[in-house]
């Protein structure tokens, strides 16, 4: 598997990986029903933007997942993540979230936040992996929170 930053020439494959989700899947991923994709907002989040760091996954010509953080302020970035539909299970989510956050760390990024619905159970799992805590539950949401730093960590932030 190959996991590198997301390019604008990766649009269609971006496209792809949307598609292959279930309605469920997007529910999941973006808090509303999707049923199909804007152009312009696929192409959002492949263009080079100072304020969005992304990482796509490919096994050869076949693409997988994706994964963007969102600057929220100078220390903190929040994330998204999406893995094809027979991608799951693979270990896809998990390489993509640590290129990430090892990209939000060069930026200089102090904490990773995640807004995710109680149900997402896949994000749950993928979550408590990766050391993030739940910040705050809020109804039907779950804030979780990722410190990017020792000092973070320590603070219990």
């Amino acid at each position: 598997m190959l996991v590198r930053s997301i390019e604008p020439s990766d649009e269609e494959s971006y496209r792809a990986i949307l598609e292959s989700t279930t309605a469920e899947d997007r529910y999941c991923r973006f808090f509303h029903r999707v049923d199909h994709f804007d152009p312009a907002e696929v192409h959002r989040f492949v263009e080079t933007n100072p304020d969005i760091a992304g990482m796509i996954a490919f096994e050869g010509p076949v693409p997988l997942g994706a994964a963007h953080a969102v600057r929220l302020d100078a220390e903190s970035a929040e994330l998204a993540i999406v893995v094809a539909r027979n991608a799951r299970h693979l270990g896809v989510g998990v390489a993509l979230l640590e290129a990430l956050i090892a990209c939000l760390k060069e930026r200089g990024f102090h904490r990773l936040l995640a807004c995710a619905l109680r149900e997402n159970h896949a994000f749950e799992h993928l979550a408590k992996r990766a050391g993030f805590h739940v910040e705050q539950a809020d109804g039907a949401t779950f804030r979780w929170v990722l410190a990017l730093t020792a000092d973070e960590s320590a603070a219990g932030r």
